[in-house]
């Protein structure tokens, strides 16, 4: 793929965006998983079979423990859903707007999460990694999750292969893409678990790096496109 044809990619679908938010991923899932009693802010597979086993144990007080970040995750889906078609009907720019309202997610969690109980850190992480996944979808064209891996894996292998044997550089590249962010989630899972075990709640605070240079990126091609596209577009 041409670097002619990379530029006609938008901010939030390049792979920097996609490596930074998979990176985000990793790292928040890590860190619910060590630091909140073995839960997973946006893996809801991994919560549903602690769940169901720990309902089959007769250990019900556990089992809702577990429920908690699926119920709440669900409950991200529908508000993204109402704050897109609002910030369609205001004209506002999607993408810019639902970092923002991550980055503040982020921002009062790793402030509160050292002194509140996990009720709080659990629901919080799940209605952020609800938000993030129904917001970033695609990655250069192509289909893609940044939160949970199962589909990236599955496609990484798939697509590699494919255009491997079929010499179709297309297919080649998505699949390297693809790849290059299940490596970054991996890297993020990493980073927080060797922090979380040194500092413990506090290991939170990090993740809020990768965040802002999200929003960097994202009001960078904002600002280019309402100082220099706009203008030649009404000209």
């Amino acid at each position: 793929m041409s670097k002619k044809k990379r530029k006609k990619y938008l901010v939030y679908e390049g792979l920097r965006c996609a490596v930074t938010l998979c990176f985000i991923s990793g790292y928040v899932n890590a860190f619910t998983y060590i630091t909140q009693g073995r839960r997973f802010a946006g893996v809801q597979t991994g919560n549903l079979l602690s769940f169901a086993i720990r309902f089959s144990e007769h250990d019900i007080e556990q089992a809702l423990q577990f429920l908690l970040p699926i119920v709440v995750f669900m409950l991200g889906q529908s508000f993204t859903y109402f704050m897109n078609r609002w910030a369609t009907k205001n004209g506002l720019h999607w993408y810019l707007l639902s970092s923002f309202v991550l980055t503040f997610l982020g921002v009062i969690t790793s402030a509160l999460t050292p002194f509140v109980s996990s009720f709080f850190t659990v629901s919080a992480l799940a209605f952020f990694a609800s938000i993030q996944v129904d917001t970033f979808k695609t990655l250069r064209g192509a289909s893609y999750a940044n939160v949970m891996m199962t589909g990236n894996i599955k496609n990484a292998a798939y697509l590699l292969t494919k255009g491997w044997y079929e010499k179709n550089d297309e297919l080649f590249n998505i699949g390297r893409n693809t790849l290059t962010v299940i490596v970054a989630f991996a890297c993020g899972v990493v980073c927080s678990t060797l922090l979380s075990l040194a500092y413990g709640e506090y290991a939170l605070t990090p993740v809020l790096v990768p965040l802002l240079y999200v929003n960097y990126l994202l009001t960078q091609e904002y600002y280019v496109i309402q100082t220099k596209i706009k203008p030649i577009m009404r000209a």
